[in-house]
């Protein structure tokens, strides 16, 4: 059945929606396969904007059936004939009469030129929604220069639009492969095809020729059979006299098309993109990322080689003061090992550091304590993602500090804890090292300290990363560390 045309009034702003049921409420109480078309419809809308280089919207009857906006979308390819998202407003009588007129007809219904909201002049076409008695009701509002004005391609963009929002009447639109909901939109660089109901090609865009063109296509496109495209018998073929939407993307002679064929009332809307810069691209970045990950394997295993030979070093000297020097720089390089082995089999260049954090206070704890269990540590708090450089930095003021409260804040017969809190905010992170041991000396200053751990520390903190180490205040004091970061994922 074809939309009818029939006379509207003129266009005033739409007063805001005051009823204290909200549009989820209104979608909330329609029937659950009404819910999936209107989510479908919702889904698909700003494929329709852009096509029909128009304002859409969807609305559903609120209990006193009035018709309240519960989505819409707004062209990407044309200046918006509505001033302003119209969701949650009430659609009355006087200012889309197509609306109602389409509700109560149960059929289309094409406006006529009238004055909209900014003063310019235009027209909503109206569509009702559902199989039989309609629940919802689709508009497309566009200024009256858009069609008066068209070019062949805006005209046949607007056709298809029509086409689309007959087709979309009825019900979803679900893809034949997996039964799901099918939507798209319309995006930079798609050619746009018409096929016809017995297979040919009504009408091709510029682009869609030119994507013919690199695949092979010579001569005209227009006329040809869908199924001679090049990839049109797997990715168009399928939906014609079908029903629904179906994604395919296909490798041909060295180019890769992605075709996305909407099955219509008669022929098909197709929209296709030349993927093959991208998926090589995509390729590209791939072997890198592989890459990098295996490097940072072979880093984590060239670090966990050095630590074993510092072992076996330590073991062989007869020196108690060289045994401890070369246990620190185990712990040092398996503070790295440990960064460098979550950062590969991670697909980013970051890593939790609370994670790392864990897994460094444990190495930490096993090297000094073995299986003494008179000194708990402990690991508290949430920090994201942090970049490889800062993460590795940090491994190793943690690795001093902890190593440092477990060799000196406690006696041979002492119980106790060392405790790790962190904690993220917009100014970066904070890591406070403490211990209920003996304490720190009154004298005590980070700053100052002489000793090679600290030295490391005070260089790591303050050179490398920009941040700041000082004494925290209060009961278990302990050092703190401030370093700014900029965003999750990235440092300074």
């Amino acid at each position: 059945m074809h939309p009818e045309h029939d006379t509207a009034t003129g266009h005033s702003a739409s007063p805001a929606y005051t009823d204290p049921v909200s549009t989820n409420e209104l979608i909330a109480r329609l029937p659950g396969p009404a819910r999936d078309h209107l989510a479908n419809v919702r889904d698909n809308l700003q494929l329709l904007a852009d096509l029909g280089y128009c304002d859409v919207a969807l609305a559903v009857p609120d209990a006193r059936d009035d018709l309240v906006t519960v989505a819409d979308a707004r062209p990407r390819t044309a200046a918006d004939p509505v001033p302003a998202t119209r969701v949650h407003d009430r659609l009355t009588r006087e200012e889309e009469p197509e609306a109602y007129q389409a509700m109560a007809k149960r059929r289309p219904v094409l406006g006529t030129s009238r004055r909209l909201a900014d003063g310019a002049t235009g027209s909503t076409d109206a569509y009702p929604l559902g199989p039989d008695e309609p629940y919802a009701v689709l508009l497309r509002t566009y200024g009256e220069q858009v069609e008066a004005t068209a070019s062949r391609m805006e005209t046949a963009f607007i056709d298809a639009t029509r086409d689309l929002m007959q087709t979309l009447r009825a019900g979803p639109l679900l893809d034949p492969r997996t039964g799901g909901p099918f939507s798209t939109e319309r995006r930079a660089g798609d050619g746009v095809l018409r096929v016809d109901g017995g297979g040919d090609v009504l009408y091709a865009s510029p682009n869609a020729v030119s994507i013919m063109r690199e695949a092979g296509v010579e001569g005209r496109v227009t006329g040809m059979r869908a199924a001679e495209l090049p990839g049109g018998a797997l990715g168009i073929a399928p939906m014609l006299g079908a029903a629904g939407g179906l994604a395919t993307e296909l490798e041909l002679g060295g180019r890769t098309l992605g075709y996305r064929c909407i099955a219509l009332t008669v022929g098909a809307l197709v929209l296709v993109e030349d993927l093959t810069e991208a998926r090589r691209r995509e390729r590209e970045l791939g072997v890198k990322e592989a890459t990098i990950r295996e490097v940072h394997h072979r880093v984590k295993n060239n670090l966990q080689t050095i630590a074993s030979l510092l072992r076996m070093q330590a073991r062989r000297s007869g020196s108690e003061q060289v045994r401890r020097a070369l246990g620190e720089a185990v712990e040092r390089a398996s503070a790295m090992a440990t960064v460098h082995d979550m950062l590969a089999r991670s697909d980013e260049e970051c890593v939790d550091f609370a994670e790392v954090a864990r897994r460094v206070v444990g190495l930490v704890h096993s090297s000094v304590m073995g299986d003494d269990p008179r000194i708990a540590v402990r690991v508290s708090g949430v920090t994201g993602p942090i970049d490889a450089g800062p993460a590795t930095s940090l491994a190793l003021v943690l690795t001093e500090l902890v190593h440092n409260s477990l060799e000196h804040a406690f006696g041979p017969r002492d119980r106790g804890t060392v405790s790790v809190d962190l904690a993220r905010d917009q100014e970066g992170l904070l890591v406070i090292v403490r211990d209920d041991g003996r304490g720190l000396p009154d004298d005590f200053d980070p700053a100052a300290a002489s000793g090679l751990g600290l030295s490391i520390v005070r260089t790591l903190v303050e050179e490398d990363l920009g941040g700041q180490l000082s004494l925290t205040a209060g009961e278990g004091a302990g050092i703190a560390i401030r370093v700014p970061l900029l965003a999750e994922g990235q440092s300074t």
